[in-house]
Parts: structure tokens; C-alpha cells; sequence
């Protein structure tokens, strides 16, 4: 029988129901024997993590300064700037040994803590990165990658275009669509001192994280990090 695992989801920000995809991302990871845990604030989910230690810890947020006029009736209740005990708590976390597995707008989060990119193996450059609205995604493991088993699917979703990736980063799979047909890195692993960090680009809602192939390719990615060894 599969040892339970702990999950912790942080979740929150605008744009995106947060819970409904944390839910359906629990859903996906079940199989693994993964228990999740989904938190709302940030700050007391990472401090959580002295007394309460997790297997896994999500970010299914988006938590940011929230700069430029169009987000101008959100900031005062949704700005976010991480505090400096969660950033050291998450970068001890991930330094220890620990499991990051972000998802979607993660890669958006933390935008004045430069060293947020570092850790996650990339991210969002304001300016320069951009999406087209949702629509049918190829999504095609790397052949290189350890994902190279699984077969090409489709999902909708929205495919985040000119991301920055950390050299080190491996992509383990590739989206297009027809709005944007140059292949897109979207997948990816990366290690942080003794810890292991999984990005995926997709998960805009909670329909795309619970196609069983999206699911699929989820649960390898985990088990990657959560493992330590490379899935097969």
C-alpha cells in the first residue's frame, strides 16, 4: 500500500478560482496516496511548515505587487509582497530537501522577490511574457525528457508564451496552439539544494487539471520530486 503524503496548496489571488483548482489538483494527485491541505494565506501556510512538515508544497496563486493601471481596483486588497520569514521559510524549505510543485500563475507570484525565479527554475517577465486567451493546447513531452514515455494530448487552457527559464532548468514538455504555433516550454524540472521543484505551466481551471492526461503527466512530475529518483 502507498504511504499517505502531505500536500500543502497555497492558493489565492484574482482572476482564477483558486479553490476549484486546488480541489481538482488534490483529485489528480490522490492516486499517489498524496493528502492535500489547501491554504488561503501564504504567510501562515509557510510558517506552518516548522511544526507541521509537508512531503509537497503547491503554489496554485497568484500574489503579486499588482503594478499598471489595469490592476488598479484590486491592489489595496490583493497587493502581495512576501514577508522576509516566508521567503527565508520557503527557501529553507526547498534547500532542506523539500518538494515545490507550482502551477500556472506561480511563475507570476512574488514579482520584487528576484530570487523567487531562481527557486521555481524560471518565470513571468512583465513586459515580454504574455498569453493568448484559452484555447486547445498540444502538449508534447520533451523526447530528451524523462516525460518522453507519455504521448502528445490536448487540453484548454492558456499557454504562457516567452517565459525566463534558470539554465539549469530541464523542460520536460512543450505547448502550442494556434494562436501561438512556436512551441512553448511549459513543463520543467529543476533542483534546489537538496530539493526538487516541478513548474507547470498549465492549470488555468479546474477542467484542464482534471484531464486524465494533464492528470497523468502531474502525477510523474510529483513522483519525480517526491521520489528522488527519475521517473521511468
Amino acid at each position: 500500500m502507498t504511504s499517505t503524503r502531505q500536500n500543502l496548496i497555497l492558493v489565492g489571488g484574482i482572476f482564477h478560482d483558486f479553490h476549484a483548482s486546488a480541489e481538482a489538483l488534490a483529485a489528480a494527485l490522490a492516486p499517489l496516496g498524496i493528502e492535500s491541505r489547501i491554504e488561503a494565506d501564504i504567510d501562515a501556510g509557510i510558517a506552518s511548515l516548522a511544526d507541521n512538515p509537508v512531503d509537497l508544497l503547491t503554489i496554485n496563486a497568484l500574489r503579486w505587487e499588482m503594478i499598471g493601471e489595469k490592476y488598479d481596483p484590486y491592489r489595496d486588497a490583493e497587493a502581495y509582497s512576501p514577508p522576509s520569514k516566508t521567503r527565508i521559510g520557503l527557501d529553507t524549505y526547498l534547500k532542506a530537501g523539500g518538494a515545490l510543485l507550482g502551477v500556472h500563475t506561480a511563475s507570476i507570484c512574488f514579482s520584487d522577490w528576484p530570487e523567487w525565479g531562481s527557486l521555481l527554475g524560471g518565470g513571468w517577465v512583465w513586459g515580454t511574457s504574455w498569453h493568448p486567451a484559452p484555447e486547445t493546447i498540444t502538449v508534447t513531452p520533451d523526447k530528451s525528457a524523462r516525460l518522453a514515455h507519455l504521448t502528445p494530448f490536448e487540453v484548454h487552457d492558456e499557454l504562457y508564451t516567452d517565459l525566463l527559464l534558470e539554465p539549469e532548468a530541464q523542460v520536460l514538455a512543450y505547448g502550442r496552439s494556434a494562436a501561438m504555433p512556436t512551441s512553448q516550454p511549459i513543463v520543467w524540472s529543476h533542483t534546489v539544494g537538496e530539493g526538487r521543484v516541478v513548474y507547470n505551466a498549465l492549470g488555468h481551471d479546474s477542467e484542464s487539471l482534471s484531464h486524465p492526461a494533464h492528470a497523468q503527466l502531474l502525477r510523474e512530475t510529483v513522483s519525480w520530486a517526491l521520489d528522488k529518483a527519475d521517473v521511468q
